[in-house]
């Protein structure tokens, strides 16, 4: 199964270690950090979870099988989030190496939708005599 990190309204930012989703389409945003945001990398650098899985175990000392089933596991939940799709990925081949310090942690994102309001907002058509962003709170008074 192909697998791609091209999904309409996602977009991905990467900050240090830790890589921050954006999706416009549902105003929900991810934060993935230490492995999770390798996973995610390994995915954008088109790699499959087997290449994943053994690259990260290779790179802690990890038991290879495991690591590529937690890896497994994660991806599905990506999957399922809406994060990831199946698909084709971008044939081109990016070099990807995680940056993982200690023992493999299971990877995880962290889910928030506390500025689904703003990130769903219109600035065009949003707009009112009273300025931008005229949200529902301004407008019901």
């Amino acid at each position: 199964m192909a697998l791609t990190t091209s999904v309409p309204l996602l977009i991905s930012q990467q900050f240090d270690s830790e890589v921050v989703l954006a999706n416009y389409q549902n105003g929900v945003y991810y934060n993935l950090d230490g492995s999770a945001a390798q996973v995610w990398l390994g995915l954008k650098a088109n790699r499959t979870v087997e290449e994943i899985g053994s690259t990260l175990a290779a790179a802690t000392g990890g038991d290879g099988p495991a690591i590529t089933q937690q890896v497994q596991a994660f991806v599905d939940s990506m999957l399922a989030e809406g994060l990831i799709a199946e698909g084709d990925a971008d044939a081109r081949a990016e070099t990807w190496a995680p940056v993982l310090s200690g023992t493999f942690v299971t990877p995880e994102f962290q889910r928030f939708d506390n500025l689904r309001d703003l990130l769903l907002m219109d600035p065009v058509h949003d707009a009112g005599e009273e300025g931008w962003p005229l949200r529902e709170t301004q407008e019901a008074k």
